[in-house]
């Protein structure tokens, strides 16, 4: 009888030669995945970018870390995991273009600014527009980003100097580590108010807590935001596809739907 079985028991296996190469073929195959460096204020932009791009079911996957855009540059430079940066300010990846850490040049693909955000009930919004409510008696603690390593940190400080304020106002200050750190100091009560970019302002989340007032152009800075291809991209099409729709009409109006 073990005689009989043999021949069938060979027989099967030779058959299922093929299925079970498939099946271990499939598996070998890498996923492609391109990992994206970005500043804090794309953290309701980037998502729905990146879902618009990858509509299709596509083969690969995005992934996006937010932080200010000081520290994901010298996360780059010791070696980061990164195929693409996408920072808030062109000086950033210009530096990286310099260092030799970048494929090609830089490329802008947003204009950002500075805005004043409160909690509809703060008492700073019965003085009137931004700068007013700079100056109320009620503005006890004010938030912004780091501006050694945020761009747009840098940018409120050069809005209150612009505006006259920053020397009475430089003993309320509150430093997050990015703006969006600044922006949740001002939601959660840690602070009075925040200078955070607009597209933080027209979130669902501050939109429903709170209101902003925006500045005159010559007081509040236009902020450049700037993006590079890093060195150690390892999907370079990939890459330059996403760069391409960030870039592309449909790409930049969806940018101008979140206030930049």
């Amino acid at each position: 009888m073990r005689r009989l079985w043999l021949p069938f028991l060979l027989l099967s296996l030779v058959l299922a030669r093929p299925f079970f190469a498939e099946q271990i073929q499939a598996e070998a195959v890498p996923e492609r995945v391109l990992r994206i460096g970005a500043a804090a204020d794309l953290r309701y932009a980037l998502p729905e970018a990146i879902a618009a791009f990858s509509q299709g079911g596509k083969p690969y996957r995005m992934e996006a870390t937010y932080a200010s855009s000081g520290k994901i540059y010298a996360e780059v430079l010791q070696g980061a995991n990164l195929d693409l940066f996408l920072a808030a300010d062109r000086e950033y990846p210009q530096r990286l273009v310099g260092a030799g850490a970048a494929r090609g040049d830089v490329f802008v693909y947003a204009h950002g600014s500075v805005v004043l955000w409160a909690r509809k009930e703060a008492d700073l919004w019965k003085a009137g527009d931004a700068v007013r409510a700079l100056r109320s008696p009620s503005l006890r603690r004010l938030a912004l980003a780091n501006p050694r390593v945020a761009p747009y940190g840098r940018a409120a400080e050069e809005t209150l100097r612009r505006a006259g304020l920053f020397a009475e106002v430089e003993g309320k200050l509150v430093f997050g580590e990015n703006v969006a750190q600044a922006f949740q100091f001002a939601e959660q009560g840690a602070a009075d108010a925040c200078l955070i970019s607009r597209s933080l302002a027209l979130a669902p989340a501050a939109q429903k807590e709170g209101r902003f007032e925006e500045f005159s152009p010559g007081i509040s800075p236009t902020l450049e935001q700037g993006g590079v291809i890093l060195k150690g991209c390892r999907h370079l099409d990939l890459a330059e596809s996403f760069r391409d729709f960030l870039l592309s009409p449909e790409g930049q109006k969806l940018f101008r739907s979140h206030g930049l």
